[in-house]
């Protein structure tokens, strides 16, 4: 289910089939989209309708979401599992908030950084009660989490997410962000890695974290490493933009 909504080529009658074969898959798409996320004047009351008032890249996003959101229903620690949800949601809506300024389409945005710590989330279903202590555990600085990790599970959740993807035969563009995103790289424009880096780091400092850190950046100096576009600067209002995403992550949970 999850490939087929990640290929960039997957047909509209494939999604739309997908849907009509899970009716609870299916309610829980159209009420998100008929939610105040959305903010439509009229009901959307069946998926043709859903596709063609919301578009066939943003119904996909939204079936991505939904069943993300019921993979991670499965997970053990509840709380472990609340935190990496929010955090993959959240950096998800800030990559569609920053994609013009990396000028990439918001949907592969979205949907790249929503998929971003898939590897989290595999570790947490494969290895839940070992695993959750490393994420309750406040660390000096995120190296010190990978390589708790690393420690556990020969791995760390980037080179977890990474495998993964690849496995699942996910574009090559997403194996990239899943596989490094906390690598340190520069605001370059088009390139999704670079952009859910940034995205990862501001859900973290705006409240939206996976696992609490001592040391991390502050908002303003994740916003100065984004792309230089003088013509066109992207315009940061901390307040506006914590709770403005706190919102949409509390419509998508309800």
């Amino acid at each position: 289910m999850v490939k087929l909504l990640a290929e960039e080529e997957a047909a509209v009658h494939g999604v739309a089939g997908l849907l009509r074969s899970d009716p609870a898959l299916s309610a829980e798409v159209l009420a998100l989209a008929n939610s105040a996320f959305y903010g439509k004047a009229y009901h959307i009351d069946n998926l043709a309708r859903a596709i063609l008032v919301l578009g066939f890249e943003r119904t996909r996003s939204l079936t991505l979401t939904v069943s993300l959101r019921a993979f991670t229903r499965h997970l053990t620690n509840t709380k472990v599992m609340e935190d990496c949800w929010r955090h993959s949601l959240a950096t998800a809506l800030l990559a569609e908030e920053l994609a013009e300024t990396y000028e990439v389409s918001k949907d592969q945005a979205y949907m790249a950084a929503l998929m971003h710590d898939v590897g989290r989330l595999g570790l947490l279903m494969a290895y839940g009660d070992r695993y959750a202590p490393v994420l309750e555990t406040r660390h000096n600085a995120l190296a010190d989490c990978l390589e708790s990790e690393r420690e556990l599970f020969q791995m760390d959740h980037c080179q977890a997410g990474l495998w993964l993807t690849q496995q699942w035969g996910f574009p090559p563009e997403y194996s990239r962000v899943a596989g490094c995103h906390h690598e340190e790289v520069t605001g370059s424009q088009g390139d999704l890695a670079s952009l859910t880096h940034v995205a990862c780091l501001l859900a973290d400092a705006l409240g939206f974290s996976a696992v609490a850190l001592a040391r991390a950046p502050t908002t303003a100096e994740i916003v100065a490493q984004l792309p230089s576009k003088p013509w066109n600067p992207y315009v940061f209002s901390e307040e506006d933009l914590k709770s403005r995403i706190g919102r949409q992550v509390a419509t998508v949970e309800c």
